[in-house]
């Protein structure tokens, strides 16, 4: 079990090359030709230098850099980029690296800048690894112009700022309908300069477009899932005489629901989830318990006696962990998850019983100690089919530590929601 679990991780990994999203787009050339296609959707936080694209769903897969093409756009999504020289700041906004200029380092650059509002006033963004985001705007489509913000040191201790864009914006956005007061409070950032801009078309009651608008929305996922659990345990005797043995394997019925909230980012590939689960297991196994007092002419001497241990316990396992998907076709998801997991054994006396051995184990006292869960599966439309395996998964009391060994899972899932 353990090596098909391997087998279908690395299924995933090799399979997640090929997990590209293309998706109705199209293209503008240098020469201004509009070329319709499918264009991979990567979702990168960054801004591309370049994108791949097909000219039908069969087609192969070509390549094109900024140097080649001047607008992009991935229909229906929120990603318009549009080629421009531009003045880009390579300031930091860390304090380790801030200097005390208060204009900011600015070089001539060729990007392909975001397009966030289009329209008699245009609003553009540019993200990369190394520098914080920056902002860009445009009026009446003209000449592409940054908006000036910098954070610099006065005396090498105090950090200030250089809020010059939002003068710019006073100068450029002027409209009865916008307070002055809120360019005052108007932050640089997204959300904040993207409701300006909307405000000042507004005003101007011309057309445009706000491509943030089209952004994915988060998904909810409820599903009822039923598995069966494998596992064998070891039992190791605490106290002055340990000792160790393995039981025989087992099955054990699973059933539970699972609750997912996928995040809007990055081709709704992360998801945080719960699945709740109840599970019942009861097996039973000759094994060896050792005691002083089994041989009369030395009642200090330890003596094993072959004895039937019953393992019979419920419990309720309550994980919280994140999933990764890798989107092979329209219906067809494979993923990765991890989990925390807190197990609450529902009669904790009943867990482990000695049919005859008369001892001082105190078997009321068993828990279930908190594991972790790793697991690979594949989603097609409403039903799902997962592995998964448990890590330091033990039942402990004064008298044995069980350690569940090599426990899988396999469930089967259907989404209710």
């Amino acid at each position: 079990m353990k090596k098909l679990l391997l087998s279908f991780t690395l299924l995933c990994f090799s399979l997640s090359s090929y997990s590209q999203n293309f998706q109705p787009g199209y293209f503008i050339d240098n020469e201004g030709e509009k070329i319709e296609c499918l264009i991979d959707n990567p979702e990168a936080i960054k801004n591309p230098e370049g994108f791949q694209y097909k000219l039908s769903q069969n087609d192969e897969i070509k390549d094109k850099s900024i140097e080649e093409v001047k607008v992009f756009e991935i229909l229906n999504t929120p990603y318009k980029f549009e080629r421009a020289i531009v003045n880009l700041d390579l300031s930091k906004d860390d304090h380790k690296n801030l200097d005390d200029k208060r204009d900011p380092n600015y070089t001539l650059d060729t990007l392909f800048l975001q397009v966030a509002i289009e329209g008699k006033a245009s609003l553009y963004s540019y993200k990369s690894k190394n520098l914080p985001a920056r902002f860009f705007y445009s009026m009446d489509k003209g000449k592409i112009e940054p908006l000036i913000f910098k954070k610099y040191l006065v005396d090498d201790t105090k950090i200030r700022t250089n809020n010059r864009y939002k003068q710019q914006l006073i100068n450029n956005l002027e409209c009865h309908s916008i307070d002055p007061v809120q360019f005052s409070n108007l932050k640089y950032k997204d959300n904040s300069l993207i409701e300006i801009f909307t405000k000042y078309n507004n005003c101007q009651e011309e057309k445009f477009v706000n491509f943030t608008d089209k952004r994915r929305k988060g998904e909810w996922n409820l599903a009822v899932k039923a598995g069966v659990y494998y596992s064998a345990i070891k039992f190791e005797q605490m106290g002055s005489f340990s000792n160790e043995q393995d039981s025989d394997s087992f099955l054990s019925p699973r059933l539970g629901v699972e609750i997912e909230y996928i995040f809007p980012f990055l081709n709704n590939k992360f998801s945080i989830l719960s699945s709740p689960s109840f599970q019942y297991s009861k097996t039973s196994n000759e094994t060896l318990i050792y005691k002083k007092g089994f041989t009369p002419s030395n009642p200090d001497a330890w003596a094993g006696e072959k004895e039937d241990l019953f393992i019979d316990y419920s419990r309720i396992i309550i994980p919280l962990g994140i999933r990764y998907y890798y989107h092979l076709e329209k219906d067809i998801n494979l993923y990765l998850q991890g989990a925390a997991v807190a197990n609450i054994l529902t009669d904790p006396s009943g867990a482990y019983n000695l049919e005859n051995f008369q001892s001082n184990f105190t078997f009321e006292k068993t828990i279930a100690d908190p594991n972790i869960d790793l697991g690979t599966g594949i989603r097609y439309k409403k039903m799902s089919l997962e592995i998964i395996y448990s890590i330091n998964n033990v039942m402990r009391n004064e008298g044995f530590n069980g350690k569940l060994k090599n426990p899988i899972t396999l469930n089967f899932g259907y989404n209710i929601l």
